[in-house]
C-alpha cells in the first residue's frame, strides 16, 4: 500500500505545507537532515518522492535514502539469528534494531552535515530467498546537499525501559505476550535501540506518518502481498504476513507514542491522509 500516490488535493494539503516548513528552517550553506518515521505500509517512500520533487522544484539539492539501505550483510544477520535462536524478534530476516549498520549510517549523516561527499549503500532484498544482502556497489553523492531525507519505520525511536514498553502495548491493544511469552526477548531489542541514539541526534526535523490502529499495518501488508502474488505469482500467506508484521508493532507504537515529531500526518484504514498536525 506504500506504493499509492498522493492525490492533487493531498499534495496541496499535506506535501506543500511540509515543504514550506522545511524551506523556512533551512539555512543557506547548511544541510538540513529530515527524518521520516511511519509503520509498515504507511507510505514513507511515496512521501519522500513527493517531498524531494517539491523541494527540487524550488532549486534545492536533495538526497534521500532509507534505513533499509543500511541493513547488515546476510552473514551478519545470520549470526544474529544464531546468537538469539529462540528470540522471535531476530528470527525474521531483518528489520528490528540490531539488523542495521549503524556506524556506517552515522558516518554518512556526519559527512552530509559537514557538506562532504558521502556514499549510500545498496541492499538487494531479493537475494537469499528474500532475506537480502548488501551489494558491492554504492551510490556516490558529491558536494553539499541542502536537504538529506532519511526514512524508516523506527527513525527517531528513543531509549526506553521494559516497563514503559509494556505500558505502551497495553494502551494500544497490542498483546506482546503473544510474540514474547516470557517477556524477556524484547529486552534484547531495547539494548540495540541504544546504539541508534547518536544517529537520531543529527535529525533537524522529524515527520511522522501515523496509522489509526495496529491492525491496519497487517491489512496493508496483506494487500501488498496479494498484489505481489498477482504480479509475480508468489508472496506471503495471511498467516506469514501476521508473523512478519507482529514483531514490529510494539516498537512501531513506541515511536508513535514517544517521538515528538515536528509534523504528524494521520492516516485512516482506507489509507487517506486525513490530518496534519504541526508542532507548536
Amino acid at each position: 500500500m506504500g506504493e499509492r500516490n498522493f492525490t492533487k488535493e493531498e499534495e496541496k494539503r499535506i506535501i506543500i505545507p511540509i515543504a514550506e516548513r522545511l524551506q523556512k528552517i533551512h539555512r543557506k550553506g547548511k544541510t538540513t537532515i529530515v527524518g521520516i518515521q511511519g509503520g509498515q505500509g504507511t507510505g514513507k517512500t511515496t512521501m519522500v518522492q513527493f517531498l524531494e520533487r517539491q523541494l527540487q522544484k524550488k532549486g534545492f539539492r536533495v538526497q534521500s535514502f532509507s534505513l533499509d539501505d543500511y541493513y547488515k550483510t546476510y552473514e551478519e544477520r545470520k549470526k544474529l539469528q544464531q546468537k538469539y535462536p529462540s528470540n522471535p524478534f531476530y528470527q525474521i530476516s531483518r528489520g528490528l534494531p540490531g539488523t542495521h549498520r549503524v556506524k556506517f549510517l552515522l558516518e554518512t549523516l556526519q559527512k552530509a552535515k559537514a557538506g562532504k561527499d558521502f556514499e549510500i549503500p545498496f541492499f538487494d532484498k531479493s537475494l537469499y530467498g528474500g532475506k537480502g544482502d548488501v551489494l558491492a556497489k554504492t551510490r556516490k553523492v558529491k558536494g553539499r546537499q541542502d536537504f538529506v531525507i532519511l526514512e524508516g519505520w523506527c527513525v527517531g525511536m528513543p531509549e526506553l525501559s521494559s516497563s514503559k514498553l509494556m505500558e505502551i502495548c497495553k494502551r494500544n491493544g497490542i498483546d506482546i505476550k503473544k510474540i514474547d511469552p516470557k517477556l524477556q526477548d524484547h529486552k534484547v531489542v531495547l539494548g540495540f535501540v541504544r546504539e541508534y541514539q547518536p544517529v537520531w541526534k543529527l535529525l533537524d526535523y522529524q515527520i511522522m506518518l501515523k496509522a489509526d490502529s495496529p491492525e491496519v499495518h497487517k491489512k496493508w501488508r496483506l494487500l501488498q502481498e496479494t498484489r505481489l502474488k498477482e504480479k509475480k505469482g508468489q508472496g506471503m500467506s495471511k498467516q506469514e504476513v501476521h508473523t512478519f508484521v507482529e514483531p514490529f508493532l510494539p516498537f512501531t507504537y513506541v515511536c508513535y507514542d514517544l517521538i515528538k515529531p515536528d509534523v504528524k500526518v494521520l492516516i485512516d484504514e482506507q489509507h487517506n491522509f486525513y490530518g496534519i498536525r504541526f508542532r507548536k
